[in-house]
């Protein structure tokens, strides 16, 4: 049996957000969850249930990484297939990021239950890609989502 390899097609041109706005975790959540719903990508009935579940597990310890960057996840029961978002506050966003700065990039991934292999080798691939210091360079000089996902593209697997 192969190994589960990194759903990178869950990140679109129409599921990147290079203006975010918002001054509280929740609000930048809520934010990032509609975007995924203004580009068809969540299903609008999902969304009090999938911020609920965003806002328990920031809840149980912030996913931001420190550098600038948050990686907000979940896994939803019923869901068909997995959400990814992009989003960019060119000002930051106090997120308690380990490090105490503010976070300019985040990278959303909402997956169905039943993909947990997926979902944790997304996970893996974020991780790792985050590490890298130009990566964060990168997505906050982006001009256009295609910039964006040019940089997602270029650490792909």
């Amino acid at each position: 049996m192969s190994a589960p390899v990194p759903d990178l097609e869950v990140f679109t041109r129409e599921s990147v957000l290079l203006d975010l706005a918002g001054d509280t975790k929740e609000q930048i959540l809520e934010v990032i969850v509609d975007h995924a719903i203004a580009s068809k990508a969540l299903p609008r009935t999902r969304k009090e249930q999938v911020l609920e579940i965003l806002v328990e597990r920031e809840g149980r310890g912030s996913t931001a990484f420190g550098k600038g960057i948050a990686v907000p996840h979940a896994r939803v029961a019923g869901l068909r297939k997995s959400v990814g978002v992009v989003a960019r506050s060119v000002e930051g966003v106090d997120f308690k990021s380990i490090d105490g700065e503010p976070v300019h990039v985040f990278l959303m991934l909402i997956s169905p239950e039943s993909r947990a292999d997926e979902h944790l080798a997304t996970l893996r691939w974020i991780s790792q890609s985050v590490r890298d210091p130009d990566f964060l360079s990168f997505i906050r000089q982006a001009r256009s989502p295609e910039d964006v996902l040019d940089v997602l593209q270029e650490r792909a697997p």
